[in-house]
């Protein structure tokens, strides 16, 4: 049986985000005291007692949308009722009912959801009591249950209605979420600046209208993930806030919750795809980007995405890897895609190149592969001088996956210059394997034996 599904709906800035974050333990969502700062869908699983289930928290939903994002919002979670399990209906127990609770109230009544009603902000238990409750009964869902997600009061209940309300429909006991198959997914974020068209690109791969795409940039606030099963293999694509300038981002902004979002979207995944509009070209902020993905070890794929805009594409895909390997190259092993939403170009591409690269950070190589090209490398290009010694290199071994990391044994290990460090990991790329994709780290240890006559000689 499939993990149910409970969605969380009510109007703006009742606290539903909070509600979700108290709920997961953990603070997911944005929370900010602006209405409508939760603009998609965010998913987590819950594991309570021996039920295990997906929380969505929702945007707050309008009676009357005043753009198109808001109609957006609005359609695609009415449009998830008759997909989920079970409805939180969360309500406002300090500010009372307005006519939008009604509204959503009628609306999940005539599409039959099943509904646990919440009041939220219900702190002053008494006035709850004797103002909120009586009014409360005639949203047609019972007495609901008073939380305080802020406080932490009655969460225990609602969890406990919750899972009863899920096996009275018939969800058996499940075991805990299993990490196994989870550690198995591929987790793919898809990042870069506002407006170039990441959302239309997650949309398009995961076949579902799961972002709200919009010409206006900064739609996406949240980071919005979704599992996609493709042949035997698993993905999760994460669909980020795009990233601004520093200097455009104030203190406490709902931008700033998203940038710290985005880069925590970043570690948490195994590969990266950095989006540019190539009619926009790459920018300062495109090569922060994908620096803050390359210094965490996560393999990067360049995506030039809107390639249907760009004049003559077909014969100019030369001209932007060129271009590409100068601004970018300091992951110039990227694999480049160029997609077109519309048209429906470089989508496969796009996921052969994140099954390559993945393969890339999980590859193991021989010791004796390794030793023999560095072997070969040193006497074409010889170590340095320092302190009136040649460097030296006993030899070297791989140590690590995800990424690849590589030691290297040598009588000067910290003198190392950093040319000659690149040089090491282009020597690995183009003598054993070019890693596309993947990262390469090294670190340099001086032999065992050579450390114990370095710690005599200080006794001494």
């Amino acid at each position: 049986m499939e993990k149910p599904t409970v969605l969380i709906i009510g109007k703006p800035n009742v606290g539903k985000s909070t509600l979700f974050n108290r709920m997961i333990g953990e603070r997911k969502s944005i929370v900010h005291d602006m209405p409508g700062v939760t603009r998609d869908n965010i998913f987590s699983t819950i594991q309570w007692d021996d039920i295990s289930f997906t929380l969505v928290d929702t945007c707050g939903v309008f009676e009357q949308p005043e753009d198109n994002i808001e109609e957006r919002q609005k359609k695609i979670i009415f449009d998830s009722l008759k997909d989920v399990s079970l409805v939180i209906f969360v309500t406002d127990g300090k500010n009372g009912l307005t006519s939008e609770d009604y509204h959503i109230a009628d609306y999940l009544r005539k599409s039959n959801s099943k509904v646990i009603l919440v009041v939220n902000k219900a702190e002053n238990f008494e006035k709850y009591e004797l103002e909120t409750k009586p009014e409360i009964y005639s949203l047609g869902f019972g007495e609901g249950i008073p939380v305080s997600a802020e406080h932490n009061r009655n969460i225990h209940s609602l969890m406990d209605a919750i899972v009863n309300s899920l096996k009275t429909s018939g969800f058996d006991s499940e075991e805990s979420v299993d990490n196994e198959s989870e550690n198995k997914e591929i987790k793919v974020s898809i990042i870069g600046r506002p407006n170039v068209g990441k959302s239309s690109l997650f949309n398009s791969i995961v076949g579902s209208d799961r972002a709200i795409v919009s010409e206006i940039p900064g739609t996406t606030r949240d980071a919005v993930d979704h599992l996609v099963k493709i042949g035997d293999k698993s993905f999760r694509f994460i669909d980020t806030a795009g990233m601004r300038k520093k200097s455009t981002v104030h203190y406490g902004s709902i931008e700033m919750f998203s940038i710290s979002r985005t880069i925590k979207a970043i570690e948490k995944s195994d590969v990266v795809i950095l989006v540019v509009d190539p009619t926009e070209g790459i920018t300062h902020q495109d090569k922060s980007i994908i620096g803050v993905a390359e210094k965490r070890g996560k393999g990067t794929i360049i995506a030039f995405n809107k390639w249907d805009l760009v004049k003559n594409n077909q014969k100019r895909k030369e001209e932007f890897f060129k271009y590409f390997e100068k601004e970018l190259y300091f992951v110039n092993y990227s694999p480049v895609v160029f997609t077109s939403v519309p048209r429906r170009w470089g989508i496969q591409e796009l996921i052969t190149a994140i099954e390559d690269v993945e393969k890339s950070r999980n590859k193991k190589i021989p010791t004796s592969a390794l030793n023999g090209a560095l072997e070969k490398y040193t006497l074409v290009t010889p170590p340095p001088i320092k302190k009136g010694k040649r460097i030296k290199f006993y030899y070297a071994t791989q140590v690590g996956t995800k990424p690849p990391v590589f030691v290297f044994y040598s009588n000067l290990p910290y003198d190392i210059p950093k040319y000659y460090q690149q040089g090491l990991r282009n020597m690995i790329r183009h003598y054993i394997d070019p890693f596309v994709g993947s990262p390469i780290f090294l670190k340099f240890e001086a032999r065992k034996s050579q450390e114990k006559t370095n710690v005599k000689q200080k006794i001494l």
